[in-house]
């Protein structure tokens, strides 16, 4: 696994170049820092686990580390490879408060305290596709199917951002950056909603070639004859392997459903 680069947004170089104006630079620079350490936390998790990493793209407010194996890996892999993020905040208070009493000034450590809180915060907010939205994502698929899940949590990204945003706006703690970074929320969701059936299917491609699915867990489903297998897939589960009953004369197994829905065996 290699990462090709860490690139920088263009929006953040527009960014970049406002905050240099203004004399914003330095307080940009420990918030760019901040976030690629997070990111790291998931690309070094990522690499152990032997992730497919092309790039890490950092934005002006977080950054995404690109993978395609996102919803592929076991459920374990991707709980740890989300929550590492997370936990670079941890040690970076650590770090910030040494800082803090050896050379740094009041003034400076507690901007990057306010920082580090806030990536941190951020992040772990229950919505798609930031860290809190792919964990609560990741307990959702122990209980339902992925299919499933991902119009669950689209669905609810965009009705907890709308009441996220009319909560601060009667409060009158709008902002011109927070409307932009939930505009940007919502829309990427609604495209998670949209691309649903794609994910679907890279999902269970993935099932196909690399038989990752731990077997001990079985799930049993039911369908009659007019049930197609387009529909009975929609019905799989992260960490199980199926059995279909038709009509409860017929028995497929998960790998007779993936053959058939891909046309060719492994």
């Amino acid at each position: 696994m290699t990462i090709r680069i860490v690139e920088l947004h263009p929006l953040l170089l527009i960014v970049g170049a406002t905050s240099y104006v203004f004399g914003w630079f330095l307080e940009l620079l420990c918030l760019l820092v901040i976030v690629l350490i997070h990111e790291m936390g998931h690309v070094l998790t990522a690499k152990y686990f032997g992730w497919d990493v092309t790039r890490v793209v950092i934005w002006p407010f977080g950054g995404v580390m690109e993978t395609s194996d996102y919803y592929n890996r076991p459920l374990k892999e991707e709980w740890l490879v989300t929550i590492a993020g997370p936990l670079q905040h941890i040690w970076l208070y650590a770090v910030i408060i040494v800082l803090d009493m050896l050379w740094l000034n009041d003034a400076l450590s507690l901007l990057l305290l306010w920082m580090n809180s806030a990536i941190l915060v951020f992040n772990l907010v229950p919505v798609m596709p930031l860290d809190g939205g792919r964990l609560l994502l990741l307990f959702l698929q122990r209980y339902f199917s992925f299919y499933r899940t991902i119009i669950m949590m689209a669905i609810w990204s965009i009705v907890f951002l709308l009441f996220l945003n009319g909560i601060l706006w009667i409060n009158q703690l709008y902002s011109l950056q927070l409307m932009g970074i939930s505009i940007f929320l919502i829309l990427d969701n609604w495209f998670l909603w949209r691309q649903r059936d794609r994910f679907l299917l890279k999902h269970l491609l993935s099932r196909h070639l690399r038989r990752q699915v731990k077997r001990d867990q079985i799930c049993i489903l039911r369908a009659n004859t007019n049930y197609s297998l387009s529909n009975i897939v929609k019905e799989f589960k992260r960490n199980h392997y199926h059995y279909v009953y038709i009509e409860d004369e017929d028995l497929l197994s998960e790998d007779d459903c993936l053959t058939g829905l891909f046309g060719y065996a492994k």
